[in-house]
């Protein structure tokens, strides 16, 4: 078990890695290759499971591969919806507080791709939600934080630091997205967004009374101006 512990440690810590559309494509070629072999070798004695065998494959590949497709969907696709049950069954999935604290994380980075890819096609309404969604993600992270924190310090303090170098990498995107952009709309909501993720380190940092598991305002300063009004993290060194 202790093995398994560290196996497990040390993969969390690797970045998920998605095949290729091109990899897609012939790994679903290749099981309806098999599939079609199989089922010709049984179609002379069992035309009845080959049918049956046949519609089940059929099935298990299609909804795989609407799966497979929704994990690099963005927020203006059909298949948008399917990604959000995907990351619902992955978070159901997540029971100790550093897989909650990796998976709350990750959503996050894949809002703020989201986010950016919307900003690129002028879907501000779109970029605007997934903002959002960046936000609530560090936000639900910061209250795994503190919650930890009050029953054990050390594991809490280990979370606290990944959240704190999360939440700085994603401002410097952020601030670089900002100096990008010209849309007024657009800056404000990164501003807003930028203000939101620095306080999520104060959530972390609040005893789990006093938040009553609410989430964090928006400063009202990081709506209307181009610049945030609170300090944003900086990268440990």
């Amino acid at each position: 078990m202790e093995r398994l512990e560290r196996l497990a440690e040390r993969l969390r810590s690797i970045d998920p890695v998605m095949p290729s559309p091109g990899a897609k494509i012939r790994g679903w070629n290749l099981v309806l290759a098999a599939v079609e072999q199989s089922a010709t070798v049984r179609s002379r004695s069992h035309p009845v499971r080959r049918l049956v065998l046949a519609a089940v494959s059929a099935g298990v590949l299609l909804v795989a591969g609407a799966v497979a497709a929704s994990a690099d969907s963005l927020p203006d696709s059909a298949l948008y919806s399917l990604k959000g049950v995907v990351e619902n069954v992955r978070g159901a999935l997540a029971f100790s507080p550093s897989d909650k604290v990796a998976f709350h994380l990750d959503l996050a980075r894949t809002r703020l791709t989201e986010a950016e890819a919307m900003i690129a096609r002028h879907r501000l309404d779109l970029a605007d939600r997934a903002l959002n969604g960046l936000d609530d993600q560090l936000n639900d992270a910061a209250l795994v934080v503190q919650s930890e924190k009050q029953s054990d310090p050390a594991l809490g303090a280990s979370l606290e630091n990944r959240l704190v170098q999360a939440i700085a990498t994603h401002d410097q995107q952020l601030a670089g997205l900002q100096g990008q952009v010209t849309n007024p709309e657009a800056i404000a909501a990164i501003a807003q967004a930028r203000d939101r993720a620095a306080q999520a380190i104060q959530t972390a940092n609040k005893p789990a009374s006093s938040n009553g598991g609410g989430k964090p305002s928006a400063s009202p300063a990081g709506k209307g101006s181009g610049t945030s009004a609170t300090p944003h993290p900086t990268p440990n060194h």
